[in-house]
């Protein structure tokens, strides 16, 4: 059974909506990363002039050097939502004034080239510009200026960035939610309308549905329907044929039996009595094969079929064979069996495959003469076949297409008494389809009698496998 977890709507939403969604995902991972630049560009500029601006008011006496007033800070400040830090070190890296807390520099300096950075101050994220001065008559010592300050300023303004990118965005993807919902509902609309026509249909409306109006993707669903339909009417017509026939061919002995049995019950001579229950006998036994028959046929019709296994072919054949041995000896029938001596492996049903046999060589026995002869043969040349031949009347070759037709019995009879109901060889060919195999009638050369052979497919490799398996 085919089982559907989700509805389609639902899948093709994810389908298409989760790679828009990774891509906002990551066009947001994108500008976060360029708005984090942009920030600091615009604030690491402010935050080097601070630092040189404290860099021009040093004295040429660094061991002179006092903290800057408040004041002098507060005007430095790039921002007025972030606190400024300042440091001056000597160029042996010794504190002079200022905030001791900020971390020196980590690479070496270079006085014309501001380096920024990112660091901490008391577990607080903060960017530091870091300069060098060389006031004159340092006799080439040198300061080195570090300017920090928190970094508020710059998230507040990478968060604004980002909205202008996001919020357009998930607009953006709303309405392509909503469009896409409305384009699939759309869409989807002939698979409803599909199904409100088949919902529609009483049970013996078999007609096809009409693919006029169904979209390209749609037509192949509404052929594969159509098909099922018209398997399912010639499945039903064919029932409603074989039950016509059927009831038309048991009305025979059944009123034969009652015939008899009104007979038997007028006579009162023994001899005239035990005449009729003989043909109470034969007309009881002609309507139990009638009725097995038609069950076989029933059984193994194509719908009820089942899979299909590795079955060895000869084995079957040569049981087959052996059950009919107690008929052949009642006419005296030279009986016997061909076989290769090995396991002849086809891929059948055991079952139905017996029953193709039985039904062949039970023909084979019945239409063939007293002390006729009539062999069973399993062959693997060229494919594997199974053939029965007798030395009976034989089939005219104008009736041969016709013998295997349900009910059908034509000229083939030794005598107008040989009982049958014309479903045998039906029998054989239906499941000789199911098998995927040929049944094919012939004459003997020069000779009465008829050859009936069920051709089957060559073993594929696998199966040749399981050939060797079973014969070992």
């Amino acid at each position: 059974m085919i089982s559907f977890t989700s509805s389609i709507r639902r899948q093709l939403l994810c389908w298409l909506l989760f790679p828009i969604i990774a891509l906002i995902v990551i066009d947001t991972a994108f500008a976060n990363i360029f708005g984090m630049e942009i920030a600091n560009d615009a604030y690491d500029e402010s935050l080097i002039d601070s630092a040189n601006a404290i860099a021009e008011h040093l004295q040429a006496d660094g061991a002179s050097m006092s903290e800057l007033p408040s004041t002098a800070v507060s005007f430095l400040k790039v921002s007025k939502n972030d606190l400024f830090f300042y440091q001056i070190l000597n160029s042996r890296f010794d504190y002079i004034a200022g905030e001791r807390t900020i971390p020196p520099p980590v690479k070496m300096l270079k006085r014309s080239v501001p380096y920024v950075r990112s660091g901490k101050i008391a577990d607080v994220d903060v960017r530091i510009a870091c300069v060098i001065s060389r006031p004159e008559g340092m006799n080439g010592d040198f300061f080195i200026i570090q300017a920090a300050e928190t970094t508020q300023s710059r998230r507040a303004l990478i968060d604004k960035i980002l909205l202008s990118v996001l919020i357009p965005q998930l607009v953006m993807l709303v309405i392509i939610a909503l469009m896409i919902w409305y384009g699939v509902k759309k869409g989807l609309m002939p698979l409803r309308r599909l199904a409100e026509a088949v919902a529609k249909r009483s049970p013996t409306d078999l007609k096809e549905l009409s693919e006029e109006g169904a979209p390209k993707e749609v037509k192949p669903l509404v052929e594969s329907i159509n098909s099922l339909l018209e398997q399912v009417r010639a499945d039903r017509e064919g029932q409603q044929r074989f039950v016509a026939n059927a009831a038309h061919q048991l009305r025979t002995p059944l009123a034969g039996l009652k015939t008899q049995a009104q007979l038997a019950l007028r006579e009162d001579d023994p001899v005239e009595v035990h005449h009729s229950l003989e043909q109470i006998e034969s007309s009881a036994e002609r309507a139990s094969r009638l009725v097995h028959q038609l069950l076989t046929l029933a059984r193994f019709e194509p719908s009820r079929f089942q899979d299909l296994e590795v079955v060895d072919l000869e084995a079957l054949a040569a049981t087959a064979t052996r059950e009919l041995v107690p008929q052949a000896m009642a006419k005296s029938l030279d009986f016997g069996f061909e076989g290769s001596g090995e396991a002849v492996v086809v891929s059948g049903n055991a079952e139905a495959l017996h029953e193709m046999m039985v039904n062949l060589i039970e023909n084979a026995i019945l239409y063939t003469p007293e002390a006729g002869k009539v062999t069973v043969r399993v062959q693997s040349m060229d494919g594997v076949s199974f053939l029965v031949e007798d030395t009976g009347c034989g089939i005219d070759e104008s009736e041969r297409g016709k013998v295997f037709e349900r009910f059908y019995r034509g000229n083939i009879t030794s005598t107008p008494a040989t009982p049958g109901s014309g479903l045998g060889l039906a029998i054989v060919r239906e499941i000789a389809q199911l098998h995927g195999a040929e049944v094919t009638l012939s004459g003997r050369d020069n000779e009465p009698g008829v050859v009936v052979c069920v051709s089957f497919s060559a073993l594929p490799a696998s199966q040749k496998v399981e050939a060797s398996a079973l014969s070992s």
